[in-house]
């Protein structure tokens, strides 16, 4: 009885102390939510990698002959080749990435440094009754290349994302082509410098490895179109000046080349962060 009473006045004169410790029990710590990966917002970065050369070309006569309707099939004079050459590609780029759930939608566009200097020729006997050799050396390069494409993906984790891509492309072609023909000694000269517009289509996965920062790996196949120029005669007395219009040869390009490139990518803005 004596310790029931203690404890009564104990109570009844400190209750601040009843209520500190009752506070004590149902306090709870702050929970502060982790960021979320979210990659809806503007991006920025840079990229480097690899391009292989994929166009064709064929150079043949196109005036001055007496039959114009056999010009093309004449095999005599017409030379067709491949370009396979490959370089260093690297350049920046700017985007912006809409997610819906585990679904994105983005806008990108690049400009790129391209290295591929290509060229070839060939050196072939005419076949009779002509005489002598038919001889062509042309060079092809892509200096810089552009694109403005869609992206389109989805998120197998939340901070990797796979995806389409495609649009438009752009870039400068330059390009020379001489003929020889031994026997006459006529000589034919021609070339392009020309900013060429074509499509681009490709693919590529993205890793998010902090809030704002990502890693890219991507494959794009470029293709700029057919161009043609003229390579007219430059010999000032040649069989070439015989004949009026004088002699000429067209040489045709088809400009493609496929890029794999990787790149990094830093996100304006922070992650969502969750309050409590």
């Amino acid at each position: 009885m004596k310790i029931t009473a203690l404890a009564l006045a104990l109570a009844v004169t400190f209750p601040s102390l009843s209520m500190a410790a009752d506070m004590a029990v149902k306090a709870r710590p702050a929970v502060v939510a982790s960021p979320s990966v979210t990659w809806t917002g503007w991006y920025a970065g840079l990229n480097v990698g690899g391009a292989w050369n994929d166009t064709s070309d064929t150079v043949l006569p196109v005036a001055g002959y007496f039959n114009p309707a056999l010009l093309p099939a004449n095999p005599a004079r017409t030379d067709s080749a491949d370009f396979r050459g490959s370089g260093f590609t690297g350049g920046v780029q700017l985007g912006y990435n809409w997610q819906a759930d585990r679904w994105l939608l983005g806008i990108e566009t690049d400009i790129n440094y391209n290295g591929v200097r290509d060229s070839n020729s060939v050196n072939r006997p005419l076949a009779a009754p002509l005489t002598g050799s038919f001889i062509h050396a042309e060079t092809e390069r892509l200096n810089w290349f552009g694109t403005v494409r869609g992206r389109i993906g989805g998120l197998v984790t939340p901070s990797f994302l796979l995806y389409a891509t495609g649009g438009l492309a752009y870039g400068q072609v330059k390009s020379t082509s001489n003929l020889l023909f031994t026997a006459s000694g006529d000589t034919y000269v021609g070339s392009l410098d020309q900013t060429r517009v074509g499509w681009t289509a490709g693919a590529g996965g993205e890793w998010k490895f902090a809030p704002n920062w990502s890693l890219k790996a991507e494959y794009l196949y470029v293709d700029l179109g057919k161009t043609s120029y003229t390579d007219t005669c430059i010999t000032p007395v040649g069989i070439c000046n015989f004949v009026t219009p004088p002699i000429a040869y067209q040489t045709d390009l088809h400009v493609r080349e496929n890029v794999a490139r990787f790149g990094v990518n830093y996100q304006f803005g922070g992650p969502i962060v969750a309050k409590y």
